[in-house]
């Protein structure tokens, strides 16, 4: 057993191959109440030595149930992916974070690697067992992995329907703010350095890295980030959030400034309360932008004090010139959407494109990029051409935009790639899905055989890629063996690496995507 002392009190902690962990740790107090609208509110102290073995409470969320006669067996495969937290327990003691460490020890002086999980802002849990930090532990890291609000808890914006800071926005983004202030006070006992901290996250949580790079508030609390599947574009304006929480109000009988009738509304309500929204918002995609795709797509409330301006513009103003950064997209993101819909998958890419294809942008229809990736893929089925457009749209466009932005304020501080390695399950047929090069980074395949079906496959692109983000935390390029050299992204050659069985540096690999992407001009969200 192992003890730490931190701020809040004493800790007792487990040791299992050498590899210290602590669980359930509080950085903020329970969310109960007037909370669950407030700003994170300082955690409690205790006297005696606190358990830290087993993972706290995870917040209130939905569990998706997909009947196996119409989605044969995706549902057993996909469960890790799209039902995260589905064996956790939910509370509103959900603030906590775990940290794995191989030494304990104030003066290891560690990088430490902050984890912020997917789940499209409504779904998912630092604790699951995809996410264990034991591997990259004990490469000679500190990873923490935090529990953060989420849906209508974490990221509905109402601060003109209610007095002082009840309904501040952005309080998912809040809490991890806390946590990272948390580390900054507590990470050294653990034998982590508060002076080399990278944040990493993947689809929401890689949206969460764009918004801690963007944002004002997060200045100092960390000095490199991986941003992996993430959404830079994501957002609406504070007008757009408001007026969306105004309309919900009106139709489950919340009325203005009555603070206490939406405390009382239990957790499991709210869960419900997010399909109202989301359905609210899809019905005038005009007047709510982003938010009209569902709260998962826009969680960022724009034009507020913790971002004033879309994200790609701060990026571009300098915002975060201080930060390396690293990021990429997977080859094929959307098949795992197509897998979870109902139907064939050659007719739910057709569906999920229509569901989507206001993120083609303003001034292309989704129409105009299938034809023109036509052009780009002559032998493509339309199936994979949808598929393509709508991977680009969500995913790789903005992730491209992005290290465009960066690397014009921090020169050769920018390392981007994409994830081709397709999963050899079911035949090959998920490819290089969203999500897929979780268990890689974090090696826990071993827990998720159905998502690779031949472990001994993936155990060498695993290891390339854990030691590269391992490498990255460490020194701020990525690097690992059998990995060509990593260069950095830059405005003329724009390298880009390849993982795949056999990586490789490729240059200007987006250029005629780019041509059909168009420019995006300042201010914008798209």
């Amino acid at each position: 057993m192992t003890k730490v002392v931190i701020e809040q009190g004493a800790l007792q902690g487990f040791e299992h191959d050498g590899v210290h962990g602590f669980k359930g740790i509080p950085y903020a107090a329970p969310i109960s109440g007037e909370n669950r609208w407030r700003p994170p509110q300082p955690p409690e102290h205790w006297s005696d030595v606190r358990d830290a073995t087993q993972a706290g409470v995870v917040c209130q969320q939905p569990i998706l149930k997909l009947p196996t006669w119409l989605f044969g067996r995706a549902v057993g495969l996909l469960d890790p992916l799209i039902n995260p937290a589905k064996t956790l327990p939910m509370g509103d003691d959900c603030l906590n974070l775990n940290v794995w460490t191989p030494a304990p020890d104030p003066e290891a002086k560690l990088p430490v690697m902050f984890w912020i999980h997917g789940g499209g802002s409504t779904q998912g849990s630092g604790s699951m067992p995809m996410y264990d930090g034991a591997a990259l532990a004990k490469k000679g890291v500190v990873v923490v992995n935090i529990n953060y609000r989420l849906g209508l808890a974490g990221f509905l914006s109402a601060p003109d329907y209610f007095d002082g800071d009840f309904g501040t926005p952005n309080r998912g983004y809040l809490d991890m703010i806390a946590a990272l202030r948390w580390v900054q006070q507590n990470i050294s006992q653990f034998g982590g350095d508060p002076d080399q901290v990278t944040i990493f996250g993947e689809s929401a949580g890689g949206v969460a890295i764009s918004v801690l790079l963007a944002s004002p508030a997060s200045k100092g609390l960390f000095h490199r980030a991986i941003l992996m599947s993430g959404v830079p574009e994501s957002g609406a304006s504070l007008s757009q959030h408001q007026a969306l929480a105004g309309e919900l109000f009106e139709k489950v009988g919340i009325k203005r400034g009555d603070a206490e009738a939406l405390s009382r509304v239990p957790p499991e309500q709210l869960v419900e309360w997010c399909d109202t929204f989301d359905q609210l918002g899809r019905r005038s995609p005009e007047k709510y932008g982003g938010l009209s795709r569902g709260l998962g797509m826009a969680p960022i409330t724009l034009e507020t004090e913790f971002q004033p301006v879309p994200i790609l513009d701060a990026i571009a103003s300098g915002q975060a010139s201080h930060v390396d950064l690293m990021l990429g997209t997977t080859l094929n993101e959307t098949r795992l959407f197509s897998f979870i819909m109902p139907g064939p998958v050659r007719l739910a890419s057709r569906l999920f494109l229509k569901a989507y294809e206001s993120c083609t942008g303003p001034n292309k229809s989704a129409k105009d990029f299938i034809r023109e990736y036509r052009r780009l893929m002559p032998e493509a089925s339309r199936h994979l051409i949808r598929e393509q457009v709508t991977t680009d749209a969500l995913f790789r466009r903005g992730t491209v935009r992005a290290a465009e932005a960066h690397a014009q304020t921090n020169p050769g501080r920018t390392f981007l790639y994409q994830f081709e390695w397709p999963s050899p399950a079911m035949n090959g047929a998920m490819g290089a899905m969203h999500g897929l090069e979780l268990p890689l980074v974090f090696q826990t395949m071993g827990d998720h055989p159905e998502l690779f079906g031949d472990l001994e496959a993936a155990r060498g692109i695993s290891e390339q890629m854990s030691d590269a983000w391992v490498n990255f935390a460490k020194n701020g390029t990525p690097s690992a063996s059998g990995l060509p050299r990593w260069e950095a992204f830059e405005s003329e050659k724009r390298a880009s690496m390849v993982l795949n069985t056999r990586s490789e540096i490729l240059y200007d690999t987006d250029r005629e995507k780019v041509k059909i992407w168009g420019e995006r001009q300042p201010g914008a969200i798209l």
